[in-house]
Formats: C-alpha cells, sequence, structure tokens
C-alpha cells in the first residue's frame, strides 16, 4: 500500500488532496452514494471523523450537494443502523449477557458492488461494508442496552444476515471452574449409556438447569476409572453451552450438589474459556492406596519387596484402553511406597506416582507390559481388588477459590 503523506493529517486537510479529491469524484460519478458509503471509501485517508462525517466533508469539498436519493452500494443499509441496533436489543432481551459483539454475513451482492467500486477508483484507503456495519451498529446496541461492547470474548455475538435481514444471536459458554470428589464407587467421569448417571451429569445437570443453557460439556483433569473412587479434589471445568444467565449462585448449587452424598464439589467459581486446556495439560504426581489380592500367601518379609517399585516404571499402554490409546510405551516413576498387611493374600498398597501411570497394571503386569510390577516382585499372580485417588498433588489451586 503506497503511503501517503496525508495519512496522519485530521480529514478536513487530507480532502485537499488531488488524488483523495479524484477518488471521492469518480467515485460519486459512478452513482449515487450515500454519506456513510463514499467517506469509507477515503477512510484510510486522514484521522478522526466517523465515515459519515467524511463523506459529507468529502462531497462539500466537491461542490456536490447534500446525499440524497437511494445509494447505489449499499442501497439504503447505512440508513436502516438504527432499525439493526433495535433488532439486536430485541433479540438480546432473553439473555443475561454483560459483554457483546456485532458481527455479519455479508450480501454477496452488496459485496461484489463493493469490490467492482473499488476496482474502479482504489480500494487502498477504504474500509470493508462489514466492518463500518458491526462497528456502527455495535456502538448503538450499547447506547441501547448499556452493555460493554467485547471483540475478544464477547457473553454474546449478534450475527446479521444482511441479506435475510435476519438477526441470530451466538451465545458463548459459560464456564465454571472447581474441584470434585467421587465418593462412590460405579460411577463413570463423563457421560456414559452403560451406566444412569455419572460425575458430569451430577455437576453439570443443576448447574445447566439454573444457567437456562442448552446443554453441557465436562473437562477434567485426568479422569478416575468407573469403580474407582476419587478422594483427593480432581480439578475441572463444567462448560454450559448457550446460556440464558449468567450470574449463579453458585454456592448454593454447590450444595444442591453435595447433598446427594455421591460427588462433592469444592470452590466452584467462574473461570475463562482457556482454563479446559491448561487443566488437561497439566500432570500432577497423585497418591494412591490399592487393595491388593495375591494368587499365594506372603509373608510381612515378603512385602519388604515392595519397595523395589520405587524409581522408574516402563509401562506400554494396557490392554484394556487400547482400543482408545496408542499402543506405546511410557515412562512414569513411582515416588514412595508404602505398604500393610491385612492377611496372608491381602495388603494395602499406598503410592505416590508420576501423573499418567496406571496403578492396576503396577500390581498385575498386564502380561509383562508394565515393569517392574507388584506381581513380578512378590513372585505370585496379583489383582488391584480396589482403587480409590487420596490426592492429586496441583502445586496451585486451579479455577475457583
Amino acid at each position: 500500500m503506497t503511503e501517503h503523506p496525508w495519512r496522519q493529517r485530521p480529514f478536513g486537510e487530507a480532502v485537499a488532496d488531488p488524488d483523495v479529491r479524484d477518488r471521492a469524484a469518480r467515485a460519486l460519478a459512478s452513482g449515487p452514494l450515500c454519506d456513510h458509503c463514499l467517506g469509507r471509501l477515503l477512510a484510510g485517508a486522514g484521522t478522526g471523523l466517523r465515515n459519515d462525517e467524511r463523506g459529507r466533508i468529502a462531497r462539500r469539498a466537491l461542490g456536490q450537494a447534500p446525499a440524497g436519493g437511494r445509494c447505489a452500494l449499499c442501497e439504503g443499509l447505512f440508513d436502516q443502523l438504527d432499525a439493526w441496533a433495535a433488532q439486536v436489543r430485541d433479540a438480546f432481551q432473553p439473555w443475561e449477557f454483560d459483554t457483546f459483539a456485532v458481527s455479519s454475513r455479508a450480501d454477496p451482492a452488496l459485496r461484489q458492488r463493493e469490490q467492482a467500486l473499488w476496482d474502479r477508483v482504489g480500494g487502498d484507503l477504504a474500509e470493508p461494508y462489514k466492518q463500518a456495519f458491526n462497528r456502527e451498529v455495535g456502538v448503538r446496541v450499547a447506547a441501547l442496552t448499556g452493555r460493554e461492547p467485547d471483540l475478544d470474548h464477547p457473553d454474546l455475538v449478534a450475527a446479521a444476515d444482511h441479506a435475510r435481514g435476519e438477526v441470530t444471536v451466538i451465545a458463548r459458554p459459560l464456564f465454571v471452574a472447581g474441584r470434585y470428589r467421587k465418593l462412590v464407587r460405579g460411577m463413570p467421569q463423563c457421560r456414559w449409556l452403560r451406566w444412569p448417571t455419572s460425575v458430569q451429569q451430577i455437576i453439570g445437570d443443576p448447574v445447566c438447569e439454573a444457567a437456562g443453557g442448552a446443554d453441557h460439556n465436562f473437562h477434567g483433569a485426568g479422569r478416575e476409572d468407573v469403580d474407582v473412587r476419587c478422594l483427593g479434589e480432581r480439578p475441572f471445568v463444567l462448560e454450559v453451552l448457550r446460556p440464558h444467565r449468567r450470574r449463579l449462585d453458585l454456592g448454593a448449587l454447590a450444595a444442591r450438589i453435595n447433598a446427594g452424598r455421591q460427588v462433592e464439589v469444592l470452590g466452584l467459581g467462574p473461570c475463562g474459556p482457556g482454563e479446559p486446556a491448561r487443566i488437561k495439560a497439566a500432570r500432577p504426581e497423585k497418591t494412591y492406596r490399592a487393595l491388593v489380592r495375591l494368587a499365594t500367601p506372603v509373608d510381612a518379609e515378603a512385602l519388604g519387596r515392595l519397595s523395589a517399585l520405587a524409581g522408574p516404571i516402563r509401562q506400554r499402554t494396557p490392554r484394556r484402553v487400547l482400543r482408545r490409546r496408542a499402543n506405546r510405551v511410557r515412562l512414569g516413576r513411582v515416588r514412595s511406597v508404602a505398604w500393610r498387611r491385612l492377611d496372608p493374600v491381602t495388603f494395602e498398597l499406598t503410592l505416590r506416582t508420576s501423573g499418567g501411570l496406571y496403578i492396576k497394571e503396577l500390581v498385575s503386569g498386564d502380561a509383562r507390559r508394565t515393569r517392574p510390577n507388584v506381581a513380578q516382585v512378590l513372585g505370585t499372580a496379583a489383582e488391584c481388588a480396589e482403587l480409590d485417588v487420596l490426592a492429586i498433588h496441583w502445586p496451585e489451586t486451579p479455577g475457583g477459590a
């Protein structure tokens, strides 16, 4: 793009430049233009002013009469800004929101006329009509609603279809973060047709109902198996889709969830859309308690060999999850090992491990896919009869307070 000397001057001075005046004159000669469309063509010429103000100044500089009749370019679109803003306000009525943005679906015929004008007189200074429309309607909607425009993370987006004359509302999801404890066995983390309920449903259904949402997604920092309790606090983010209400009594919702005594939630609070990716990327260490049953009895002295588990663990993807996990070797680590003998074939094993280690396979060996393992160390087959996650060791508390 050519750098013109009048770019940083007030538009009233820039319009005296022969090139600017020539563009305006040739544009007006091609057909009647409203002040908005004439000003948009010269938007990059000088600083300050709205497009309609630029258009009026350029018209006066050329000795032209004020704009009249139907604009050959926008065909009256920019004469209807107030009506579009009122339509957006009405479309927003059912929704609770603090911030908004306006977007547009272009009218192909209008866009074609705009490009043809740019081809004739030059488009290097022009502002696209959609950009100008979105801004102008946004200013008016802000005045009508008392809400703030936010182009980065708006609560609501008004999508204006110029060809159809319609406004569609796009609602940004509501994100609620917290930690949960799963107090019972026999429950998956996320919805699963094979199970009547899940951690997601117990937490998400009441929050979604309170928000007037259409549905919800659940993002956990890892997950425990269906038959595993999570007594430590696992971070999560609930994503409520198309929420009509955003200001929720999260304390009351937590009390309602916890009253069921299956799942306990702590620290519910609002969070941003980047939080799910953050918690999913983390790999915190965890502490587990496993109830181990052996095929043959061992004495207390033999259990002392379990200290050999502390250190690096080489673990190929367990057979039970091969249908959904890549078949590869992962290197993990056991940080600490403790045990308590209950009877000759049963003991309680407490482990602190790196994130992502499969504990059931650390016990059984999974046909030598995990090495070392409890069965290998003790010289007898072993199975994990029960498993609990006792702690998830986060360096900080994600999500809510």
